[in-house]
Order: C-alpha cells, then sequence, then structure tokens
C-alpha cells in the first residue's frame, strides 16, 4: 500500500497548503472564492485518486481500485483535517470571523432582508475549525471513493 499512502499524503499535502494559501491572500474573506476553493480541492482530490489508480491499474481488478481509492481518502483526510484545523485556529484564529466580515456585503448585495444576513453572518462566524476541518474530511473521502469508483471501471487489468 506504499502508492496509495504516498497519494495520500499528496492529497493531504496539497489541500493543506490550498487553505494557508487562501488565508495568506485573504480569499477566505471573499464569498466567491468559496467555490473556487472547493472546485481546487475537489480537483486535488480527483487528480491524485486518478492518478494513483492508473499507477496500480495493471494489477488491480476493480474492487482493489476502490479499496485504493478508499485509501487515499483516508490518508488524505488526516492531513486535510489538521492542515484545516490548524489553519483556522492556530495560524488564522480570526479566520470564520473575517470571513463573516468579508461576506456580509455579499449577502446584502443579493438582496437578503437584514435579519437574514445577520443570521448567515453569526452562523459563518460561529463556525468551528473542528466542524470546518471534518466537513473536509467527509469531502474528501466521499470524493475518492466516487471517483476510485468510476474511475476504477477503467483502470483496472480487464479479467
Amino acid at each position: 500500500m506504499k502508492g496509495p499512502v504516498r497519494w495520500g499524503v499528496i492529497l493531504g499535502g496539497a489541500v493543506a497548503v490550498l487553505s494557508l494559501v487562501f488565508g495568506l491572500v485573504g480569499w477566505h474573506r471573499v464569498y466567491e472564492m468559496s467555490f473556487v476553493f472547493l472546485a481546487v480541492a475537489i480537483l486535488i482530490n480527483v487528480v491524485t485518486v486518478v492518478l494513483c489508480l492508473r499507477e496500480r491499474a495493471s494489477s488491480a481488478g476493480w474492487l482493489d481500485q476502490v479499496k485504493t481509492g478508499l485509501v487515499v481518502g483516508l490518508v488524505g483526510s488526516v492531513i486535510v483535517f489538521v492542515g484545516s484545523w490548524l489553519v483556522t485556529s492556530a495560524v488564522f484564529p480570526d479566520y470564520f470571523t473575517e470571513m463573516a466580515a468579508g461576506y456580509r456585503d455579499t449577502y446584502v448585495s443579493m438582496g437578503l432582508a437584514e435579519d437574514e444576513v445577520a443570521d448567515l453572518v453569526a452562523a459563518t462566524a460561529a463556525t468551528s475549525p473542528v466542524r470546518s476541518a471534518f466537513d473536509g474530511v467527509v469531502g474528501t473521502l466521499v470524493t475518492s471513493l466516487v471517483v476510485a469508483a468510476v474511475a476504477g471501471v477503467w483502470l483496472r487489468k480487464k479479467d
């Protein structure tokens, strides 16, 4: 399982670096950039799982490919959790408060009522680093399994 563990480390490390970059640049304060973050994180996940599966395709059946994708996702998700938690709690302790303040203008420009804006801003500001990191874990695992199940159909030893 050396290959899947290596790809999981690459996946988790790349997403952790992405989180750090978003915090350093201040993109966590821009509502639209949340979609960019999600798209890039998913792209990283898809690419790492597919590359790992391609590496093992000649010796693996479909179920083996799904298991490989799960290992990539498990290893990656541990690093995603730790990286996200560190970025949003230690490196940028005001991460979610800054995010909420930045999102406020977008919510207002969407035409939301002031009470809705206040509720959304409060909910964003109250997001905990652990909750956010856990969401990253779930996303990483689900994406890895789905990609492995689909890609494993084509990237495997033909029986």
